[in-house]
C-alpha cells in the first residue's frame, strides 16, 4: 500500500500530476528534501474580468502575502488571462473557469480564506460555491444578489453603480480594492508580469533589426472594444507619430489583434527616425518584453498602461470616458485629461458629444508630456 508519510503534500513545491521544481532541478524527494517549505494557509483569490482589471489587480500579491504569511495563493480567473501568471513567483496556482473539473474541484477543495474583490454576480457566485473558513470582499446569496463583507467593500459596490459617487472619488484603484480585501494599502506594489528570457530576447532582436535606437517611444495604438472613446483619433496619431520622427526619435507602434493591419497608416514616408511596427500578436510576456524597451509608453487606459507599470516604464497616459483618479502611475508618468467637458468619466461605451474627449487631446500636448518624461 502506497505510504504518504513518505511524501510532504503539505509543501508549497508539492505537485500531484508532476515531479516538483526542486526535483526536477537536482533530483532530490519527498523523503530527504531540504527545500520543504511548509504551506500556513490556503488562500483563493476569484478575479475574472478584463485582462487589463486582472493584471493590475496582481498589484495586490504583495499585501496580500503580508497579510498571510506563508499562504498558498490559488488565483481563479477567466481563460484569457491565465498566461498572465506564467512566471507570477506570488501566485502557486492558477485555476480558470473553463478547466476540466473547475465545477467539482471548487466544491471539493477546502480553503482557510477567499478574497473576491468584484462585486459582479458570476465572479461573487464562483467565491460563494467556495468551501472556505472566511470570506472576504463579496459573496453571493440564494436570491442572486451580491453581499459586501465590509463597509469597504459596500462603499466599492455603491461607487460601481452611480455615477456621482464614481466621478466625486480620489482615490486609486488600489487603495480602494486593497481596503476592500482587508489588505494595507502601504503593502500594494506595481502589477506583476514577467517576460520570460527568451521574450526579452526576442524583443531585443525586433527592435535591433528595425533599427530602433533609444530612446524608444512606445505608442500603443488601440484600447480594447468596450469603451470607443478611449481610444486617441487616428488623425492625432499620425500626427503625433510624425512629429516624433520629425524630432529623431524612435517609435514603436504597439497593440492587440484589433490593430491588425492599422499601423502601416502610421508609418510616415521618407526621412526622419525609424517607425516601426511590433507586430499585434504576442503573448502577454512578449508584450511586456516590447514595452520594457520603451524609455515612454503613450496609451489610452488600457491593459498596455498596466503593462507599463509593471515593467517600470513611464506612462504618458489619455483619458476619457474612464477614470483617471483611479489609475495609479506610481510617480512614473503623466496622466491627460482634456478640458471643457463635465461628462469625464462618464462610462458611456461612445457618445455623440462633438469633439469628443479624444479629439480634445492634442498631439502636441501628448509630445510636450513625452518630452519632459524623456527629460
Amino acid at each position: 500500500m502506497f505510504d504518504y508519510r513518505e511524501l510532504k503534500p503539505d509543501c508549497r513545491h508539492f505537485r500531484w500530476e508532476r515531479p516538483c521544481a526542486p526535483h526536477k532541478a537536482s533530483g532530490v524527494t519527498c523523503g530527504s528534501c531540504a527545500h520543504h517549505d511548509p504551506v500556513a494557509l490556503r488562500l483563493a483569490v476569484v478575479k475574472l474580468a478584463a485582462v487589463g482589471d486582472v493584471l493590475r489587480t496582481t498589484s495586490m500579491l504583495p499585501a496580500i502575502h503580508a497579510r498571510y504569511p506563508g499562504a498558498r495563493v490559488t488565483w481563479i480567473t477567466s481563460p484569457a488571462a491565465a498566461d498572465l501568471f506564467r512566471r507570477n513567483p506570488l501566485v502557486d496556482e492558477v485555476w480558470t473557469t473553463a478547466d476540466a473539473g473547475f465545477a467539482q474541484r471548487t466544491r471539493v477543495q477546502q480553503f482557510d480564506v477567499v478574497l473576491c474583490p468584484d462585486a459582479d454576480p458570476a465572479t461573487a457566485a464562483i467565491a460563494a460555491d467556495l468551501r472556505a473558513e472566511a470570506r472576504v470582499g463579496y459573496t453571493l446569496d440564494s436570491r442572486g444578489y451580491v453581499v459586501p463583507l465590509g463597509a469597504a467593500a459596500e462603499a466599492w459596490l455603491r461607487m460601481g453603480i452611480d455615477d456621482r459617487l464614481k466621478k466625486d472619488n480620489r482615490e486609486t484603484y488600489q487603495a480602494l480594492v486593497a481596503r476592500v480585501l482587508e489588505l494595507d494599502p502601504a503593502q500594494v506594489r506595481e502589477p506583476i508580469l514577467e517576460p520570460s528570457p527568451d521574450d526579452v530576447a526576442a524583443a531585443r532582436e525586433l527592435c535591433e533589426r528595425f533599427g530602433l535606437v533609444a530612446p524608444i517611444v512606445g505608442i500603443n495604438t488601440g484600447a480594447g472594444g468596450r469603451w470607443q472613446r478611449k481610444r486617441w483619433t487616428s488623425a492625432h496619431q499620425r500626427e503625433f507619430v510624425a512629429g516624433l520622427a520629425r524630432r529623431g526619435l524612435s517609435v514603436l507602434l504597439l497593440g492587440g489583434p484589433e490593430e491588425a493591419g492599422s499601423h502601416d497608416a502610421l508609418i510616415p514616408a521618407g526621412g526622419g527616425a525609424v517607425v516601426a511596427s511590433a507586430g499585434t500578436d504576442h503573448s502577454y510576456g512578449r508584450f511586456a518584453a516590447l514595452v520594457e524597451r520603451c524609455a515612454v509608453l503613450v496609451t489610452g487606459d488600457t491593459m498596455a498602461l498596466h503593462v507599463a507599470c509593471a515593467r517600470r516604464v513611464p506612462v504618458v497616459a489619455l483619458f476619457g470616458p474612464t477614470s483617471a483618479t483611479e489609475i495609479e502611475l506610481y510617480g512614473r508618468g503623466e496622466k491627460i485629461v482634456p478640458s471643457g467637458l463635465d461628462c469625464l468619466g462618464c462610462y458611456l461605451p461612445t457618445c455623440a458629444v462633438a469633439p469628443h474627449c479624444q479629439e480634445r487631446i492634442q498631439p502636441h500636448d501628448v509630445t510636450a508630456a513625452v518630452e519632459r518624461l524623456l527629460g
